[in-house]
């Protein structure tokens, strides 16, 4: 008996451990995902409080390390260049949306965004990761991950 009981606890283990291992080291793999409306996009987060409300929260759903990641990468400071592009017609802008949902984004997180005491839509988080986005722009190229924040209300599921 003692065997099989070390035996389950060993497999579940290395279960665990794969499931670490699949994006950069964060326990969180997330759920493949498609944007409907990229225009609830955060691009610039100028406050080093902007997170003070909802730290925790995000924290109990991806880590402190991801948490950190995400911080410095979550907005135009952080994605390369290339990734947002400024004054573009209507219809550059859609087609570039269109070319964004060719990335494969993993929703990781989901919160109430609270800032200086206001209380403001549902937002997801989304991970950007460059290994399995590599060949998306092969001109394009950053370190780990990106993260986009969006309104829930903009994300959907891929089945």
């Amino acid at each position: 008996m003692g065997k099989v009981v070390m035996f389950i606890l060993l497999l579940s283990q290395l279960k665990a451990g794969a499931q670490f291992t699949e994006s950069n080291n964060y326990p969180v793999k997330g759920q493949r995902v498609t944007v409907t409306d990229w225009g609830s996009r955060s691009l610039y987060i100028l406050s080093d409080t902007y997170f003070a409300a909802t730290k925790d929260s995000i924290i109990a759903q991806i880590g402190v390390k991801e948490f950190d990641e995400m911080e410095a990468k979550c907005s135009v400071a952080g994605w390369p260049e290339g990734f947002y592009i400024a004054d573009q017609s209507d219809e550059e802008d859609k087609a570039f949306d269109q070319t964004l949902n060719k990335l494969k984004m993993y929703k990781i997180a989901a919160y109430t965004h609270i800032f200086n005491g206001k209380t403001f839509d549902r937002y997801v988080i989304l991970r950007v990761p460059y290994e399995e986005n590599k060949s998306w722009n092969p001109t394009l190229q950053w370190e780990n991950n990106i993260y986009f924040m969006l309104k829930e209300k903009d994300v959907r599921p891929l089945n």
